[in-house]
């Protein structure tokens, strides 16, 4: 007579060598919370805690993806970038007592950086004061998204993240994608109120108490609060090509030491030059060759929120 228990002690030997296995993979799992079923863990606070899985590095941080790849879609974006400002549309001075002494307005006007212009307003600057988004500045950043996802610059990034298997091939989980990395809220302390976002840290800036600039990392934020007189620039401290530059200022009368962003490049490039490297190099150094200069992006996770969102990111120099 057959045997039917030694068949089927196999499948299910097999099924359990399987499931270990993926117990000890990020397979499926990146950025996922910590989950005590799992031998190791796929999320950024692994690090901190060393207890990520072997394929941590490879699957969730984008170990395969080469310099020479960032290299290559780095410079795509940056010949992609039609919104980009051309070097006579605006004028700084590192000597004198404002960075920004010209910008042409008509160069303002393109959508995208109308859209951007749309949102700063939008945002509690204060860290711990829960944010609180009205339906209509809802549908400003729905406009935005929209708009910045029509560009070439976008249709590049997504295409890269698409091949690179960094996303699955759907325009809807590209667009998903970003609203968790710029936009949808979350608390910036593990036991605070829901008050920061990607987009409101990097793009807008926040106050920290009475002591701290945290984030502000967009030239166009910077040119506007300095015309409107709630931007101080202090004082120079390195420029690096391609358009980057790095200072100190003093917002709404509170100093950061080092402020560091890109000059003249449109919002569509800045996100998609920070959401490339959050998701190849989270909590790491991105980098990359551009306009055949050595360039650095820093990147920061949100570590006590599963998933990926944008903490911070901006060039290292």
């Amino acid at each position: 007579m057959m045997d039917v228990h030694a068949p089927l002690s196999l499948v299910f030997m097999l099924c359990s060598l399987f499931t270990e296995g993926l117990s000890n993979s990020c397979i499926g799992r990146c950025g996922q919370g910590v989950n005590t079923a799992y031998n190791c863990q796929c999320n950024s606070a692994c690090v901190r805690y060393n207890d990520c899985c072997s394929d941590y590095d490879a699957l969730c941080l984008g170990g395969q993806t080469t310099v020479d790849a960032l290299s290559a879609v780095m410079q795509d974006l940056w010949n992609s970038d039609t919104n980009r400002l051309r070097d006579s549309d605006y004028t700084i001075s590192t000597t004198g007592s404002r960075l920004f002494t010209y910008v042409n307005q008509t160069a303002l006007n393109k959508p995208t950086f109308q859209g951007l212009i749309r949102l700063l307003d939008n945002y509690n600057i204060v860290v711990g004061q829960t944010e609180q988004p009205t339906t209509s500045e809802l549908a400003e950043v729905d406009d935005f998204m929209n708009t910045i996802l029509a560009t070439p610059v976008m249709a590049k990034t997504f295409t890269f993240l698409a091949n690179n298997g960094h996303i699955t091939n759907s325009n809807s989980v590209f667009r998903n994608t970003l609203m968790e990395l710029w936009f949808n809220l979350y608390p910036r302390s593990s036991t605070g109120p829901t008050d920061s976002s990607g987009f409101e840290h990097v793009m807008v800036g926040e106050l920290k108490g009475t002591s701290t600039v945290s984030g502000f990392h967009s030239w166009i934020q910077f040119y506007l609060e300095e015309k409107n007189g709630n931007l101080l620039y202090e004082s120079f401290i390195i420029r690096k090509e391609p358009n980057m530059i790095a200072t100190a200022i003093s917002w709404h009368g509170i100093k950061k030491t080092k402020a560091s962003f890109f000059l003249g490049t449109s919002p569509e490039f800045d996100m998609a030059v920070y959401t490339i490297c959050s998701l190849v190099h989270r909590d790491s150094l991105c980098k990359f060759t551009l306009q055949n200069q050595a360039v650095s992006i820093q990147t920061w996770d949100i570590a006590h929120k599963s998933g990926y969102q944008i903490g911070s990111a901006y060039p290292s120099i």
